[in-house]
């Protein structure tokens, strides 16, 4: 059965990832397109990862054997640029061939609507439902839709790296001395970031892992501490003021300071509400993920505003925005967005704002997330632990059942597949269950790490007595 969750529809190469589950996912956009009036054309991008370009052409030959032009992108683009032409063009429908920051041996599909967002959980229900009923799919061989104009080679690269630099303050980072170490980690974020670097004029911009490697060099292609850390010592002899990068299809941004040390995701989205708020004189409140720290809550406070807290998936965030005109929004994991741009996560764009604020500021990176931290009072600690559990079922029935004996828990929210537990001063306890692997998440923000690491032993402490009534 093909499960769409909040980053669309995932699987392991040859195994869940086919050609037979692609085409059936695209016969589903369809039959739903049509059902819905559209005339449209679909674009159709892609990333770097195995076999994308091809599976590019499984999903035209489909909407060209449905009748339905298709967009193709000529080379690899982020995710959000495909986002960006379902906005700018005024689409109802986009496709983008992608895993995001999954393991080299899986890829996917996402699926973007009218306004350039991620496909809400509605109509990915739709998606399935009609996957399931689906019994013959048309297809059309590229070349014959190529010859028919069913199948249209596009470009809009240059339409999507200058929306970017409208948000950018082009007369204010010019004549910089910035220097940045930026790892590509095999992906696409060189494809908008190397000629974006060019026309802000920072003055040393150095490209790693750049080139093609469908095996993203056997490491994650995700910018967490560990992959990041790793650059530590290049950023250091080589006088770098900060290290930065992207995920696979260019949606996650990563941080190293001027030292080489790790600048959590956390940091980051609080730090540019901050700049864009004081420095920019922008107006607005944030959006946040279950996940996030309390650091952008507290930020939002002292600054006049309030912060709105969702679901995981950024389907989510970029609906509370709208709903609530909200300046930011953005999530732990490493992604955000602003007013009037593409209600999705774009690292091209937001190492854009990054580079802006630290040429702005014109103070070292580790000196700006003090400067927030003091300004909103902060000194909390995150700590996070995966499990990994034989049955995920039995772990939800029992979180439905009871929670952990916390002890000075305030209230509980529950969000799908996420359960949070609220105490004093805002701290929180999140467990998270993975949607694609059999391991649950547990992150803590308290006071101090020995409270956090306190809480997370009450949830092993939890599920450990869980695993035991399961023995007997």
């Amino acid at each position: 059965m093909i499960k769409f969750g909040t980053g669309g529809f995932r699987g392991i190469i040859g195994a869940d990832f086919t050609k037979e589950n692609v085409q059936l996912s695209i016969q589903a956009l369809c039959n739903l397109a049509k059902r819905q009036g559209s005339e449209k054309p679909v674009i159709v991008g892609y990333d770097y990862r195995f076999a994308s370009e091809y599976a590019c052409l499984w999903a035209a030959e489909v909407l060209a054997g449905n009748g339905i032009v298709c967009w193709l992108y000529g080379e690899p683009m982020p995710t959000p640029a495909i986002m960006h032409v379902v906005q700018s063009e005024g689409l109802d429908f986009g496709v983008m061939i992608t895993a995001s920051h999954n393991p080299y041996y899986y890829n996917g599909v996402k699926l973007f609507m009218k306004g350039g967002v991620d496909a809400d959980v509605a109509f990915t229900g739709e998606i399935e439902k009609e996957c399931a009923a689906i019994r013959e799919v048309g297809t059309m061989s590229a070349e014959e839709g190529e010859a028919q104009g069913l199948i249209r080679k596009v470009d809009f690269k240059r339409n999507y790296l200058e929306n970017i630099k409208s948000f950018i303050d082009l007369q204010g980072i010019q004549n910089n001395r910035c220097k940045i170490l930026y790892n590509d980690l095999f992906g696409v974020g060189a494809v908008g970031l190397r000629p974006l670097a060019a026309e802000y004029g920072i003055a040393r911009f150095d490209c790693i892992n750049d080139k093609r490697d469908a095996l993203f060099g056997g490491q994650l292609p995700n910018p967490t501490r560990a992959m990041m850390l790793s650059m530590r010592d290049a950023v250091v002899s080589g006088g770098y003021d900060f290290a930065m990068a992207t995920d696979s299809d260019s949606d996650r941004l990563g941080i190293l300071d001027e030292h080489g040390d790790y600048v959590d995701s956390n940091d980051i989205l609080a730090c540019l509400y901050y700049y864009l708020v004081r420095y920019r004189g922008m107006r607005g409140d944030v959006v946040k993920n279950c996940a996030t720290s309390i650091l952008v809550d507290k930020v939002a406070q002292k600054l006049g505003y309030r912060c709105h807290e969702v679901d995981v998936g950024f389907k989510n965030i970029s609906s509370k925005m709208l709903e609530t005109d909200a300046l930011i929004g953005g999530e732990s994991s490493g992604g955000l967005t602003v007013r009037g741009y593409v209600m999705g996560k774009d690292s091209v764009f937001s190492a854009s704002l990054f580079m802006e604020m630290v040429i702005r500021m014109n103070k070292p990176v580790s000196e700006i997330v003090r400067e927030v931290h003091a300004f909103a009072g902060y000194d909390y600690s995150i700590e996070e632990e995966t499990l990994t559990f034989s049955e995920i079922g039995q772990v939800r029935r029992r979180l439905e059942s009871a929670a952990p004996e916390f002890g000075d828990l305030r209230r509980a929210s529950h969000f799908n597949s996420n359960y949070k537990y609220y105490f004093d001063d805002g701290c929180w306890v999140l467990i998270r269950m993975s949607g694609t692997e059999p391991v649950v998440r547990v992150f803590a923000e308290m006071k101090s790490a020995a409270e956090s690491d306190g809480k997370i032993s009450a949830v092993k402490k939890f599920f450990n007595a869980m695993e035991q009534d399961r023995v007997v």
